[in-house]
């Protein structure tokens, strides 16, 4: 059956919110590299979730662990040598040079707000083109082929991010990476975790400070 104007409209709507829906809820918005540490092979790298919720700082450092694993860097998670809250500088520092890393990753968050957005009323319909021109009753019946779902306010979270490189001979950033996720309301934040580290290693390999993945 060929549909009408209206019909197709409608069905394009639909599949343009299917496609937003699809969007990535976490992206990398911006990043740096010192050039001179390109090609620079690290070996051992510290990973360090800056948060209090304990859980939430070992459910990252073992995801970025296993990352950096996959790609033949032996990963250090802080739980492991560091009992929970803030780290101890003098602490830190000796257990670093202690399990001999030569890099350390540290992320915090820098930043939270919310946002409100508005979807509108959305409309679908499979109406034949000839109904205007059915009678009465073509007209009225085609107000039931069409369905409809109100409009709608929905307020998200919005986290921002910051990735830190650090090369520890020198105790010198060479990679930092602004990145911004944002949570709809039920979302957990924890869902996010692998997004992240995702583009936040795949950003490092482009601007050569971490190693590609090795082949299984």
């Amino acid at each position: 059956m060929k549909l009408s104007t209206s019909a197709r409209l409608g069905l394009a709507a639909l599949s343009l919110g299917a496609i937003a829906s699809c969007a990535a809820n976490t992206q990398l918005t911006s990043s740096w590299a010192d050039p001179a540490a390109a090609n620079h092979v690290y070996k051992k790298i510290v990973v360090v979730g800056a948060t209090p919720r304990a859980p939430v700082r070992r459910k990252y450092e073992d995801a970025f662990a296993a990352e950096l694993q996959s790609r033949g860097v032996t990963p250090v998670t802080s739980y492991s040598f560091a009992s929970e809250g803030q780290l101890d500088k003098d602490a830190a520092m000796a257990k670093l040079k202690e399990v001999g890393a030569d890099a350390v990753i540290v992320t915090r968050l820098v930043d939270k707000s919310q946002e409100q957005t508005y979807y509108p009323p959305t409309y679908s319909g499979v109406a034949a083109p000839g109904a205007y021109y059915g009678g009465w009753y073509g007209y009225y019946s085609m107000g039931y082929s069409y369905m409809s779902s109100p409009g709608y306010v929905e307020t998200n979270n919005v986290y921002k991010i910051e990735t830190n490189l650090y090369d520890l001979q020198n105790d010198k950033l060479v990679w930092s990476g602004l990145s911004e996720t944002t949570l709809m309301s039920g979302d957990a934040p924890e869902n996010e975790i692998l997004p992240l580290i995702g583009q936040l290693v795949y950003d490092m390999e482009k601007h050569k400070v971490m190693p590609k993945k090795q082949k299984s």
